[in-house]
């Protein structure tokens, strides 16, 4: 899949689900260049991320935008966006380069994830999209909830190390956000 396919597809999504996507992408490339990946490697990423979420756009938006808990059924809903993405990206070229992310992206550490795959059995770039994909939403406006500041979405994050998370790309993570901000600071003064 070229960039400007992903781009155009992800430019068909509703409009917070674009800015999602394009933010976790930002993150997701940011870490993978921040721990060294080549620009081959950090593209397979970049469209990888940049289309994780695609299948949201099957399930009902009043489901997907629900200002409460979802119900067990509505979860399972939800928890299909996955399968849904990686069916629609099927009929692309590569598309293989692309699907672990897709249907791995919301894999837990500890196994407890939609499919129940186990620390290392989670593809690399599936825990990079996965903590770029809780930061954003912790940090962004959500139906559910306030936004978490920098701090309250780190501290989220360093908590959830070795449950939800591998816990050294979470220190990776502080130590990328970390390292921007002091690269900001330098431009801004």
């Amino acid at each position: 899949m070229k960039l400007e396919t992903a781009k155009s597809f992800v430019n068909r999504f509703p409009r917070d689900l674009q800015v999602h996507s394009y933010n976790v992408c930002n993150i997701a490339t940011g870490i993978a260049r921040y721990l060294g990946y080549k620009e081959d490697q950090i593209h397979i990423l970049l469209i990888g991320s940049l289309i994780h979420d695609a299948g949201k756009c099957c399930i009902d938006p009043k489901i997907i935008n629900k200002p409460h808990k979802l119900t067990e059924k509505e979860f399972e809903l939800v928890k299909q966006h996955t399968l849904l993405g990686a069916d629609m990206i099927r009929k692309c070229d590569d598309s293989h380069k692309y699907e672990p992310i897709v249907l791995y992206h919301h894999e837990r550490w500890d196994g407890m994830g939609y499919y129940g795959l186990f620390q290392e059995e989670i593809p690399a770039f599936a825990q990079i999209v996965n903590i770029a994909d809780a930061f954003d939403a912790m940090t962004s406006i959500r139906p559910y909830q306030r936004p978490k500041s920098l701090t309250e979405a780190l501290e989220e994050l360093s908590n959830s190390k070795g449950t939800q998370f591998a816990p050294k790309l979470v220190d990776i993570f502080e130590e990328y956000i970390l390292a921007s901000l002091k690269v900001k600071e330098k431009y801004i003064k």
